[in-house]
């Protein structure tokens, strides 16, 4: 295995870290740390790792190989620490605020662990992978992300039907529309998917519901009412996460803002490393949206691609203050528009402000 592969390879290991962080913590009482570390200092981590290479190594068939099972790995893993950390906090006598940091740490865990799950569920012909994304969208509280992204991918640069956010938007009216549109769908999108199998609970829903009902009834059995509580808090807040993340990664280019936004199939992109190695290389959006099977360990970013100000975390975050979040993306917007391929990328900064 060549040098390149083994350090660009090896960070893909990272993944299985939030889970893993998630058991041992929970057993040593350092509820929080989880928490800290993915959400206050992974993005500072920037700053040393700075962006991934534009183009990803020439993998060889074994470590190819590797990677194609990593996710299934991180799935089984997630699956475990949840079931564990469950039973790790139900031996505990906790107050109140020690319960929020841990639903914090959860809740951190169960937005990296829905990155492995998207890879997942994207796989065609892979009943097992499939299975497995669908265990881990149920567990970590969100069963209706098989069904939401399948609908996501076809209806391309749609702001009426909130696949894409309108550059007038902000997060909070996006987001509400977003979840009551999802939650209405997701029932008839299953049922279409399972008619296409001829089997009612071959459309990926049951299975996800189930796992979803199976963790809260753990969570119950081990923690008692304050378990369960926390576990719901979680998944809500797990469903409105994702339904902002898509804001982020698809406002201001829609139709309303991109004349030929349908066919461009536009999202703003970023190259941070780390990001790139604990998304599972999500973070090179428009590069999936326009070739949805390329494994994530082939994707790499396209140029011309919008190019964000700011990873993901920190951009989620600005997007809760709208005057922030527009004084930081309608200069991006305007200068990716302007000239789409001489986009400047944060590298080694928080911040880049392309104007």
């Amino acid at each position: 295995m060549k040098r390149e592969e083994l350090v660009h390879g090896s960070g893909y290991l990272l993944i299985l870290l939030p889970p893993v962080l998630m058991a041992c913590s929970t057993v040593q009482g350092l509820l929080v740390l989880p928490f800290v570390c993915l959400i206050f200092v992974a993005p500072l981590l920037r700053l040393v790792l700075g962006d991934a290479p534009p183009k990803q190594p020439e993998w060889s068939e074994p470590a190819a190989m590797l990677l194609e099972l990593l996710p299934m790995t991180a799935a089984v893993v997630f699956l475990l620490s949840v079931g564990y950390s469950a039973w790790a906090i139900g031996q505990q006598e906790l107050a109140a605020g020690e319960w929020v940091q841990y639903g914090l740490s959860l809740w951190a865990v169960a937005i990296f662990s829905s990155c492995y799950a998207h890879e997942l569920l994207h796989r065609p012909r892979a009943p097992v992978s499939k299975a497995l994304g669908r265990l881990v969208s149920g567990a970590m509280g969100y069963p209706l992300l098989e069904h939401e992204h399948r609908e996501h991918h076809i209806q391309s640069g749609d702001v009426v039907e909130t696949d894409w956010a309108r550059v007038d938007e902000s997060l909070w009216s996006y987001t509400a529309r977003r979840m009551k549109r999802v939650a209405f769908d997701a029932w008839e999108g299953d049922q279409q998917a399972a008619a296409l199998k001829g089997h009612r609970l071959a459309g990926g829903l049951p299975m996800a519901v189930a796992a979803m009902l199976v963790t809260g009834a753990l969570f119950y059995a081990v923690a008692g009412l304050p378990g369960l509580t926390v576990y719901c808090a979680v998944a809500a807040g797990v469903a409105w996460t994702l339904q902002a993340m898509t804001y982020v990664q698809h406002w201001g280019l829609g139709p309303d803002a991109v004349p030929d936004a349908q066919e461009g199939d536009y999202a703003w992109e970023d190259g941070c490393r780390l990001q790139a190695w604990l998304s599972l290389c999500i973070s090179y959006h428009q590069a999936h949206h326009h070739q949805a099977a390329v494994p994530y360990y082939r994707r790499e970013i396209l140029p011309g691609s919008p190019r964000q100000p700011a990873g993901y975390i920190v951009l989620l975050f600005a997007s809760m203050v709208p005057p922030l979040w527009r004084s930081l993306m309608l200069p991006a917007l305007k200068a990716w528009q302007r000239e789409p391929y001489r986009q400047v990328s944060a590298g080694r900064r928080i911040f880049c402000l392309n104007r």
